[in-house]
Parts: structure tokens; sequence; C-alpha cells
């Protein structure tokens, strides 16, 4: 999956939290929220609130796209929130960088690359 696959899957699935992601899918949508934290600071006086508001709008799918990310680790879901807990959090980045189970699981079919 490309980057523009991947914002087209992210978005079209903006409230979907069940499913698998596979790695470029997350990765890919990372990358670009990425690039719109560095503007947001960069252009702080003149598209500041652009960029703000794209941020927030995109929290819903960051988080969608990572509990599928996880669930792809056959894992549940609410794993995604203890990225929230100092260092014990680490352990999501491990989930979320790590392939997924290999053919189906219980959240459903592999993902496509």
């Amino acid at each position: 999956m490309n980057f523009i696959e991947s914002l087209q899957t992210c978005y079209k699935k903006f409230f979907d939290f069940s499913g698998r992601a596979s790695k470029s899918e997350y990765w890919w949508f990372q990358l670009y929220n990425t690039i719109l934290y560095i503007l947001t600071f960069v252009f702080q006086n003149d598209l500041a609130l652009l960029f703000s508001i794209l941020i927030i709008a995109n929290l819903i799918p960051v988080f969608a796209a990572g509990v599928r990310r996880v669930h792809d680790s056959n894992k549940s879901g609410w794993w995604i929130l203890i990225s929230f807990v100092p260092i014990i959090g680490l352990y999501i980045i491990v989930l979320l960088i790590t392939d997924g189970s290999k053919g189906k699981n219980r959240f459903g079919p592999k993902p496509k690359k």
C-alpha cells in the first residue's frame, strides 16, 4: 500500500475500529500526521489554525488505524490505551512495528500490503 492508498483507506474507515490494518497503511498515515504536526510548528502564525484543525479532525482516524493495527497482532484494540502509560506503553510500539498474524485471525482476513 502506498502513501495515497493509505490516506484513502484511513479516511474511508474514519470510524471503523474493526478489522485489521497492514503496517504500510498504519505507518504511511502516521507519516502524514507527523507532517501535519511539523507544518503546524513551521507556520505558527499564518496557517497554524488550519493545520491544528486538521490534526484534531485526524484524532479519530489515527486511533481507528491504531486499533486496526493492534488487531493485526490478534490483540484487542483496547491495548492501544496502554500507549498513554509511560514506559509500559512502549509495548504498543512493538505491536505496531511487528508483523501481524499470518492468515486469518479473530479480527478478519490478513490485510493487503
